[in-house]
């Protein structure tokens, strides 16, 4: 087993360690850039920042709004472009709404590529476009991205080299050789376009586009830099010693490098450089002009994003008969979550700024007149409160949790109480006022049942809270260095003693996250599964009779534990092995209930410390599993052969035809057997021919995925014998789906003597009796590693992986399942598994294998 576990290297590189990886280097790179703020604007005062923001004109805020306009509205031309690159035809009216609240979201939490491609999965998987479309299409829109930002980086450098080279502390030289570099990169590009070259690195391949899209990419690309960058441009103050061209090259060099640190939006690391990038500029105007351009850029397109989504919910309900609102609403059933989530951190950011900051002139002044100054005292306290449950509430959110929404809708309904009370703060007010508004009309989205106590913290989510406790400690620090901290007490109460106050909320704020995260980590110990009890079992077969899915009949091998939906309707069937937790297949039962099983299922992997694992999944339920994180790996392909259409009349079918006649000539008879009618002595003897077959093979029995030969479990289906001569040579039992839709054939066993054609004679049989039954489909099963790369640019853990899934269900030889299926003119369905990305995935192959193998020997041994 040994040569099987990851190796120490493999180990080190795993998510396990990775990740906490991941977020200690955004804590430090978040550090580094606040040090860089603290240095740079340790001279200037709030009221500087006030004195920054009134200079700022309405006809520049214009500006910013309609060139914010521009930026989204090329980036939504890119999605188009990149769906008719792929193929897909889907009108540009339908692919604004999910590019545009894509777009929105990834620009406010950042790691675009995670967060924008399940946005898009979820909204083109319900226009027809397939999961490797919608990765196409991403990979379209980061391409054209990259080359806007390689046209913007290289124009700076031509026109401004000794700015940048300043700013970038590097010879004037190397920013220009830079410059030719990026251009030489952008030309290639093209020039690869023009010959219809495919570009290959590190096992991907990009198949580009035509000439006439790639300079539309280009030109489209480097609009929506210009426009974004422009947009900080116009609130910089007159007389910038930089013109707009070298602004643009330095505004792309800061944005990348926020990007590439992993802090959400790229907050702190893009103000930090900027700020060191025009050191001629005075900071307290540079930082007046990205706190509007993150309002203008980030959080107004999340707020219309969030409006949006809700508007189509609204609109569908008004007008169910029209099928693209009907389309656009389901979907925004499942983006509604995570942009509600991130609104809801914008918003505990805002009230966690708002108790960092002083009251705006002369407010306090008239509260005092009006308000004991305890309640004054309180609500500034509990204010920062609400800014950090916020913070913590929101993954509640995401997970649609209605605990969470009953949470953050009290804390938006207390916020704008609190912020009139503490400073007359009508516009944090406001804000909190819509947030409630939304959150309202969105009730019907958050419907899951779950405790707020035992949802997972993961590390990027704990640095996210991190950076905001920290950065709003700094705001506080940074507006009252200069006066009341140089003398302050922190048991000083007074209507004019704003920084004790200040000072005494970040104080609370952090003891509240404090006691969370040990109450977090102080509850019980988490249990690992239970088997399934008899109870379990029969309510499980109860959900299977009616399930349309014949694959659900795996549930009755009883060698699996179940997680059932709130209401009993619908199940998640799952083994344990090693460190994962494997789901056979999608949730059973009442579709609505599927996506709160897969996060319950997430949830409980979490609990118990183990990777959640599911195994052999449809397509069309991807985007259940990628709000979870997990990569998903194709299996191979399911045959399904349509009854209505099938015939043994042709050409094609003539080896086929041979096969069934020549057993037939042999003496071979067709019986089908009810379920529940296999007596004692029939049984007895398909287990002698089923000992025969094993023993012919040196196989082992599987299980998991496959049935055995148990006979409580094969009484409970129909079984499909051929006989010759009084003997049995074959059988197979059946899956039935609950609608008389799909049959699917699961234990297919014979006598080694059972003659020529024995197993086209059974199926050709069973095939026939389905169709004068009235059944839809027949599935002869998975024909695994069907449908794979087989070339040097398939990823290596996939091509490890599948060959340990052969092994492990290898009872044939796999090269040939294909094509015996083939004879059968069969669908082709994909079949996927989900799970954890990087070398996890090998350990992950390894514990479904020993699952499906009955143990690690079954791995080894045929």
């Amino acid at each position: 087993m040994s040569s099987l576990e990851p190796s120490l290297p493999q180990r080190l590189l795993s998510p396990a360690v990775i990740r906490p990886l991941a977020a200690v280097a955004s804590l430090l790179a978040f550090g580094l850039a606040l040090w860089v703020i603290h240095h740079e604007a340790s001279a200037i005062t709030w009221d500087e920042i006030h004195a920054g923001m009134r200079r700022v004109g309405a006809g520049d805020v214009l500006i910013g709004l309609a060139l914010t306009a521009v930026s989204y509205l090329a980036l939504t031309v890119f999605d188009h472009m990149g769906l008719r690159h792929c193929g897909a035809s889907v009108p540009y009216r339908q692919v604004v709404p999910a590019a545009f609240i894509a777009q929105a979201i990834s620009h406010t939490a950042g790691f675009a590529a995670l967060t924008g491609t399940s946005i898009r999965l979820r909204f083109y998987s319900n226009l027809g476009v397939g999961p490797v479309d919608v990765a196409r299409v991403m990979v379209f829109c980061s391409i054209s991205i990259g080359l806007g930002a390689a046209v913007v980086g290289a124009v700076g450098a031509v026109a401004e080299p000794v700015r940048l080279a300043a700013a970038l502390t590097l010879p004037v030289p190397v920013v220009n050789l830079i410059g030719a570099g990026l251009l030489l990169g952008v030309g290639v590009y093209v020039g690869a376009a023009m010959l219809r070259t495919d570009i290959a690195f590190r096992g991907w391949r990009v198949r580009l586009p035509a000439l006439k899209v790639t300079l539309a990419q280009v030109a489209l690309s480097t609009l929506d830099w210009t426009a974004a960058g422009a947009v900080l441009y116009v609130l910089l103050p007159d007389g910038l010693p930089v013109s707009l061209l070298g602004f643009l090259g330095l505004y792309a060099i800061a944005l990348m490098a926020g990007v590439v640190s992993h802090v959400p939006g790229g907050v702190g690391v893009f103000e930090g450089l900027l700020l060191l990038f025009l050191p001629g500029v005075p900071a307290a105007d540079v930082l007046t002009a990205m706190i509007l351009y993150r309002l203008l850029y980030n959080v107004l397109p999340l707020v219309l994003a969030v409006v949006l989504l809700v508007a189509i919910e609204l609109a569908q309900k008004r007008a169910a008969a029209q099928s693209t609102l009907r389309r656009l609403a389901g979907v925004s059933r499942r983006l509604a979550p995570p942009a509600f989530a991130m609104l809801t951190v914008v918003a505990g950011l805002v009230m966690l700024v708002s108790s960092a900051t002083p009251a705006a002139p002369g407010r306090i002044e008239m509260l005092s007149g009006i308000l004991p100054l305890g309640v004054v005292e309180a609500s500034h306290v509990l204010g920062s409160v609400v800014g950090l449950l916020c913070l913590v509430l929101a993954r509640g959110l995401m997970r649609r949790l209605d605990s969470a929404w009953f949470g953050v809708m009290a804390l938006a309904i207390g916020a704008v109480l609190l912020s009139l009370l503490k400073g007359w703060d009508w516009e944090e007010a406001s804000f909190m006022l819509v947030l409630a508004v939304l959150l309202g009309l969105a009730r019907p989205l958050f419907d899951r049942h779950g405790s707020l106590l035992h949802q997972p913290l993961t590390p990027g989510w704990l640095a996210a809270v991190t950076v905001a406790l920290a950065a709003s400690g700094w705001l506080g620090w940074f507006t009252w260095s200069h006066g009341e901290y140089a003398a302050f007490d922190l048991w000083t109460f007074a209507f004019d003693a704003e920084a004790p106050r200040v000072l005494r909320a970040s104080v609370v704020a952090a003891a509240v996250a404090l006691v969370l995260l040990v109450m977090r980590f102080t509850g019980p110990a988490a249990q690992r599964p239970r088997p399934a009890s008899d109870d379990d079992l029969a309510r499980a077969a109860a959900i299977v009779a009616g399930a349309s899915e014949s694959q659900a009949n795996l549930a009755l091998l009883g060698d699996k534990s179940f997680l059932f939906s709130e209401a009993g309707d619908a199940f998640l069937m799952y083994g344990a092995s090693g460190r994962s937790l494997v789901a056979m297949g999608d949730p059973v039962g009442n579709p609505a209930a599927a996506a709160d099983l897969v996060w319950s299922f997430r949830e409980l992997c979490d609990r118990t410390g183990a990777w959640p694992v599911f195994y052999q999944i449809r397509p069309d339920t991807l985007p259940l599993y990628l709000d979870l994180g997990l990569r998903f790996v194709k299996l191979g392909e399911e045959a399904v052969v349509r009854l209505p259409d099938f015939s043994l009349a042709g050409q094609a079918r003539s080896a086929l035809r041979y096969g069934h006649r020549r057993a037939g000539r042999d003496g071979a008879t067709f019986e089908m057997v009810p379920a529940g009618a296999v007596d004692d002595a029939l049984m007895a003897e398909m287990a002698a021919v089923s000992q025969a077959w094993m023993g012919s093979r040196r196989a082992r029995e599987k299980r998991f995925s496959l049935g055995c030969f148990d006979e409580t479990y094969l009484r409970r289906f129909p079984v499909a014998l051929a006989r010759r001569e009084g003997r049995l040579i074959a059988f197979a039992n059946l899956w039935p789906g609950g609608d008389q839709r799909e049959l699917t054939v699961d234990l297919m066993r014979h006598a080694p003597d059972a003659g020529y054609g024995i197993m086209d004679f059974l199926f050709v049989e069973i095939i026939l009796w389905a169709k004068a039954e009235g059944w839809e489909s027949f599935s002869l099963g998975m024909a695994p590693l069907a449908g794979l790369p087989d070339n040097p640019l398939a990823p290596i853990w996939s091509r490890v992986g599948t060959m340990i899934f052969e092994r492990s269900e290898g009872l044939y030889n796999f090269q040939g399942v294909r094509v015996y299926k083939e004879k059968y003119a069969p669908q082709w369905r994909p079949r996927f598994l989900a799970a954890p990305a990087g070398p996890a995935l090998l350990k992950v192959a390894v514990d479904v294998a020993s699952l499906i193998g009955g143990g690690f020997r079954g791995v080894i041994a045929k």
